[in-house]
């Protein structure tokens, strides 16, 4: 282990590294090294002994997202970092991870012209997928399925191929942290003000009040209604298939949601008790 005169050196030289890649005319240049040391960049970012260190490495991961030099598994094991127990880590990574929805979001709406209900749909149904997604990773990780080869290899995105097990997230499982906070709960925490769905209790409510199963019940028993006389109601309350979410989205967003009220109303008692705060005056006898 190194010693704690080494830490403030590592510190400086992966903040150094942030301003490298900042300049847009050095990354040419820099691949060779960008190509050898993400390897060791992202096991930093995950498992360093050093906070500020960690930190630190995934801004610079980060900035090198922005020039697109990370392979989709890297830009998955550094979003899986969401969840690491370390508060002030789950922050950092926020903006990546931000990125990432933004990017499927995109690729949903692509050449399709949607309204603004379309929009919030598919930005919860992105939330949804993603969380999803990386819990089955975690769940890998974790061991919590190592008996099932055929789980393994369907995880999209993956080959197969799961991340190495970071120690901060060992204790990440899924009924919770520790025992202590849900996984779904420290995601929300540290998405809250850059990823839109995860504040917005309202409009997750309003998605989760749809029918997202119709469609796959009239395919399952068969609606043999004729178009015309389908219910009214029926075609208001249903979801494009598009932004429709499966069973597990619902229930992750059923989770999202209830730690997104339980956020919002911390937020409106500390506002209150900021308020209530009576003034006080020290008067000279």
């Amino acid at each position: 282990m190194l010693s704690d005169s080494a830490t403030p050196v590592r510190l400086e030289a992966v903040k150094a590294l942030s301003g490298v890649y900042a300049q847009v005319d050095y990354i040419g240049s820099l691949n060779h090294f960008t190509e050898r040391f993400k390897p060791r960049l992202i096991e930093m970012a995950a498992g360093d002994t050093e906070l500020g260190v960690r930190v630190a490495v995934i801004q610079v991961l980060e900035a090198i997202e922005g020039h697109s030099l990370l392979e989709d598994e890297e830009r998955e094991k550094l979003c899986l970092l969401v969840f690491d127990e370390e508060a002030k880590v789950r922050r950092a990574v926020s903006g990546f991870v931000r990125g990432v929805w933004q990017e499927s979001v995109d690729d949903m709406l692509a050449g399709t012209k949607v309204s603004i209900k379309d929009k919030t749909m598919a930005g919860v149904k992105a939330v949804a997928t993603l969380l999803v997604k990386w819990g089955k990773i975690l769940d890998n990780v974790s061991g919590g399925d190592a008996d099932n080869d055929d789980d393994d290899a369907s995880i999209e995105g993956t080959d197969g191929v799961l991340p190495s097990r970071p120690s901060n997230l060992m204790d990440v499982t899924a009924s919770g942290l520790r025992g202590k906070r849900g996984r779904t709960a420290l995601a929300v925490e540290a998405l809250w003000d850059d990823v839109e769905p995860v504040n917005d209790w309202d409009g997750l409510l309003d998605v989760l009040l749809h029918d997202h199963s119709a469609a796959r019940e009239d395919e399952s028993e068969g609606d043999t209604r004729p178009r015309a006389k389908k219910n009214k109601a029926d075609k208001e309350d249903s979801v494009d298939e598009a932004w429709r979410l499966e069973e597990e989205e619902e229930s992750v967003i059923i989770e999202v949601l209830v730690a997104a009220i339980h956020r919002a109303q911390a937020d409106a008692l500390g506002a209150k008790k900021v308020r209530a705060k009576p003034w006080t005056t020290t008067l000279e006898t």
